[in-house]
């Protein structure tokens, strides 16, 4: 794995392997690429596809959103306000704290032809609390559903296990898939037969290349006549892609590019991302983490207003706590903790490091091209405190085997509360509270007023439960709280109504100029 020694980040044989692939990736697109002013093709650099493949219940974020938006429907959307809208469904209102029926538009089919209907809507929540089931992302991200049940073809009822008012938000991760299809090829073969009812049908699909084809009975019909994603795993070979005009456009990129794409004409798309970023604490073994005066010190010792000015361009905000500004509940009365490296020494020494402590982050920056810059200046302030951090850049499956078994070498992990795609805060302490089934941070005296909150149903108290819940963790510091997560995205001047909401991507509202 990588690691930063001093200030210098030192690739390792991983990586550099990775880089030379996503140089080889640049190589082959501009051989395989015809002229973009010859077609109506939309072609998108993204990092790579999903690595559990196409079954659109096992992954709900990058790099699924641009693979699955494009194949599969969901009940729901949901806007960057946090609003859901229809989608799949037309209508649906609560019967009670615990139930919900949702009304779905008529005439919908999958791309093999059998019905979009409530029966499909039942298969995919019987399929999350199925045993196989039960290891999905989408069943861990919604884990409040307990059943559905067909009324007529197009209405279903859900039931969830406790209240939640924003079921029709997380709803909009359940993609649907033809249940004709799944009893034919079962999750083994979704990857060669993934049929949905969005606007694309995939046509073939290579290990660095998906094409698609639109779908002709898609209610959301697309405006481009093609859709090419193509991996390109480094971050530099998708922006030479889209300067050379081979691919229109490039994700998951960071501010250190905005210059370059928009001197050559093109733009740079900010979206923030509804999550807060932050060096979080373990706090579940030995080590001067445990005490709450060197949490607190740790964010004064950080400059967290430099970081978003020069790393983030200016385009993000100081985290002032577990929660992004436009999230449910934010309060907007509670400060950031003050750059003071005064008041840090001092509490570090009241807690016994006056001459500080030695500590290991594992970081993953597979979704953020500037999260290793970031990292690195949190460790060049925190030196200035005597505290001695390790960065090191891990891949992938050693970074998943922390989070689901708690195996970590050190004391701090590179992580995000996310509230996507409901914008409720309370989202992020399924994982960063005793409420986790590998809890990497547990405070007992929290959880009687979070479980009060998350099984709240009415707004307004919850609203007012949740921001206690949000001020009650920042007095905590259970990490050193960083910046809102903004995404990157170069898109090519002849990209048009290029958006992406919360979870989502509009594909069908895309058009390319001729």
């Amino acid at each position: 794995m990588g690691r930063y020694i001093g200030t210098t980040y030192h690739l390792s044989e991983s990586e550099l392997v990775l880089r030379v692939f996503g140089f080889l990736c640049l190589v082959f697109l501009g051989a395989a690429l015809p002229s973009q002013a010859a077609d109506k093709t939309l072609r998108v650099g993204i990092p790579g596809f999903p690595s559990l493949g196409m079954n659109p219940l096992t992954s709900t974020n990058l790099p699924a959103l641009y693979t699955l938006a494009a194949v599969y429907d969901a009940l729901t959307w949901v806007d960057t306000k946090g609003n859901a809208l229809p989608q799949a469904a037309e209508s649906w209102r609560a019967l009670n704290e615990t139930t919900w029926q949702f009304k779905l538009k008529p005439g919908q089919v999958f791309s093999d032809g059998t019905p979009l209907n409530a029966q499909a809507v039942a298969f995919a929540v019987d399929l999350l609390r199925s045993p196989a089931g039960a290891s999905y992302t989408v069943s861990v991200e919604v884990p409040s559903l307990k059943s559905a049940r067909v009324i007529d073809d197009l209405t279903v009822e859900i039931t969830t296990r406790v209240p939640n008012p924003f079921l029709p938000q997380e709803l909009s991760l359940m993609r649907l898939m033809s249940p004709a299809n799944w009893a034919k090829v079962g999750d083994a073969g979704i990857n060669k037969s993934p049929i949905g009812s969005g606007p694309f049908i995939v046509e073939t699909w290579t290990p660095g290349v998906m094409n698609l084809r639109p779908n002709p009975t898609a209610l959301r019909k697309p405006i481009i006549k093609g859709l090419e994603l193509r991996a390109v795993p480094d971050t530099p070979a998708r922006v030479q892609a889209l300067l050379s005009g081979k691919i229109d456009i490039a994700v998951v990129l960071g501010p250190d590019e905005i210059a370059q794409i928009e001197v050559a004409g093109h733009t740079m798309v900010f979206q923030p991302e509804a999550s807060i970023i932050l060096l979080a604490f373990v706090t579940t073994k030995e080590s001067p983490l445990k005490d709450i005066r060197v949490r607190r010190a740790l964010n004064h010792a950080v400059n967290k207003d430099e970081i978003v000015a020069t790393i983030l361009a200016g385009k993000s905000a100081v985290a002032t706590q577990t929660a992004p500004a436009n999230a449910f509940g934010f309060d907007p009365t509670l400060p950031a903790y003050a750059y003071d490296v005064a008041l840090a020494k001092k509490l570090l020494a009241e807690a016994g490091h006056a001459n500080g402590f030695e500590m290991v982050a594992e970081i993953y920056a597979g979704n953020s091209s500037f999260a290793p810059l970031v990292y690195q200046k949190v460790a060049s302030d925190l030196a200035l405190v005597g505290v001695k951090l390790d960065v090191r850049m891990v891949p992938i499956p050693k970074y998943a085997k922390g989070l689901h078994q708690g195996v970590w070498d050190g004391t701090g992990i590179g992580i995000d509360y996310n509230s996507v795609p409901s914008l409720d805060p309370l989202r992020g302490f399924m994982r960063h509270s005793c409420l986790w089934k590998a809890p990497w941070y547990c405070d007992e005296t929290i959880m009687p007023l979070l479980k009060q909150a998350l099984g709240t149903f009415d707004l307004d108290k919850r609203r007012e439960l949740t921001k206690q819940v949000l001020r009650h963790q920042r007095e905590q510091a259970p990490g050193i709280l960083l910046h809102e997560y903004v995404r990157f995205d170069g898109v090519a001047k002849r990209v048009k109504n290029f958006a992406i909401h919360l979870g989502f991507v509009p594909y069908e509202q895309i058009d390319l100029a001729e």
